[in-house]
């Protein structure tokens, strides 16, 4: 069995794979958690694994934790991966490669190797990132805007008289405080992803496919205008498989070194 985990800014997600196949998965939001204790709920049933290959954003005291605690309980080390200027067929847009968050890195290693042709990977999670990527795995670039819930958040923090509440139903025309937030949160996303897919699509050229991931990305979906977006839920463990038994691509780096970038 192998380990693959996509610790992201809210959530922790995992997948336990046994030649080829998922025969496992599960998932924390880890907010607000102490780090030390994810290991003891998430993977205690666990046997031990073969390896363990993690994409991280949430930051070294994170990286440090789990590496404890899989050091503790199956005396192994698990391996962070980073971006590189060039992995997989994939060539980084980014000016300092390793700034790139790893999340996107990996996203686009699995898309590289889902389609042939050019595509944009659009990942909607607490921020959402969209990258535009050609058939030949050179990476133009991409953006990042707030997600869902960063976007109702800014506005009960910077209004006086907005009260926070949690989700209301999402509509067009909302007839009350907290409809018109989700509403217009999820409109306004939509449309943007939308717009920017679109104005991809006309950099790259020729035939473009739209792959749609993250933890928000089945709500959004229904409210984005285009029919062709692909949803891929697993788009970035996708990626991860790639790293399994194959050493000189795994981060050699202790886990205070492992990039939080996006």
């Amino acid at each position: 069995m192998n380990l693959l985990v996509d610790i992201g800014n809210t959530r922790l997600k995992w997948l336990a794979i046994e030649s080829g196949l998922v025969i496992n998965r599960g998932h924390l939001l880890h907010q607000g958690i102490d780090p030390k204790l994810w290991g003891d709920r998430l993977w205690s049933h666990l046997h031990r694994p073969r390896q363990i290959v993690i994409a991280n954003v949430a930051g070294p005291e994170v990286a440090w934790a789990l590496d404890s605690w899989c050091l503790q309980h199956w005396a192994l080390r698990p391996q962070l991966i980073y971006s590189q200027a060039q992995q997989f067929g994939i060539h980084n847009a980014y000016t300092v490669p390793e700034s790139l968050g790893v999340d996107r890195w990996a996203a686009m290693i699995g898309s590289h190797h889902l389609v042939s042709s050019h595509c944009t990977v659009v990942d909607c999670g607490t921020a959402v990132t969209i990258d535009a990527l050609r058939a030949d795995g050179q990476h133009l670039g991409g953006v990042i805007i707030p997600g869902l819930r960063l976007m109702h958040e800014a506005l009960f923090r910077k209004t006086s008289q907005i009260v926070e509440q949690e989700l209301g139903d999402i509509v067009f025309l909302g007839r009350n405080t907290r409809d018109c937030i989700w509403g217009g949160s999820v409109y306004a996303i939509a449309a943007t992803i939308d717009r920017i897919t679109e104005h991809m699509a006309q950099q790259l050229g020729g035939k473009v496919h739209h792959l749609l991931t993250g933890g928000n990305s089945a709500a959004l979906l229904p409210f984005l205008q285009r029919q062709d977006y692909r949803l891929e839920p697993d788009l970035i463990f996708a990626g991860l498989r790639h790293y399994l038994d194959n050493e000189q691509s795994l981060d050699e780096q202790t886990p205070r070194q492992a990039s939080a970038a996006r």
